[in-house]
């Protein structure tokens, strides 16, 4: 479905027109937020990617030199909102040693798994998820994390194991 920009109405609302803004917010509201749903990692961040997005368009509109560009304009910014949100989880930068990713792969397919796997691990109990972070994703020892979490290391172990089993089945889309 693509939406036909109403230039007459991006051209109120870069001048500051309030009831032009809201207009096309409204109407590109369940656009950005189909477009979101696709890169976001969870339906917290969805939600957050899109009220970000339209705040700062809100406040922004009035730096768009074009109106045809309005469209692109505002999927760049939710696009940005979804990146910074994925990154906000510890380290999500460095999933890589996961050791899932293939570096010669196709990106598309990288960031698709990327964010499935955060989104996996945003569905851990707590207990498991800070484990199997600490563990093989900041690389800290079993001792390193049952002092910091004051658990035993058999109590570290059990949940490392427990909550390594449930991301597999989480992502066993993605076994070959």
């Amino acid at each position: 479905m693509r939406t036909v920009i109403n230039q007459a109405l991006v051209e109120k609302a870069v001048q500051g027109d309030t009831e032009a803004i809201e207009a096309l917010l409204l109407q590109y509201a369940p656009l950005i937020t189909k477009f979101a749903q696709k890169h976001c990692a969870t339906p917290e961040d969805v939600e957050d990617a899109v009220q970000e997005t339209l705040w700062v368009a809100s406040q922004k509109i009035g730096t768009l030199r074009v109106a045809a560009a309005f469209g692109s304009w505002l999927f760049k910014i939710v696009k940005h909102h979804c990146s910074r949100l994925l990154h906000l989880y510890p380290n999500a930068e460095s999933l890589d040693t996961l050791a899932l990713c293939d570096p010669n792969g196709d990106p598309a397919t990288e960031i698709s798994l990327r964010q499935d796997v955060v989104r996996a691990l945003a569905q851990l109990p707590l207990h498991h998820r800070q484990v199997i972070i600490m563990r093989d994703i900041e690389g800290l020892s079993a001792v390193e994390v049952a002092e910091m979490l004051g658990l035993t290391i058999p109590a570290v172990k059990s949940r490392l194991h427990h909550g390594r089993n449930s991301l597999r089945q989480m992502l066993d889309q993605w076994s070959d």
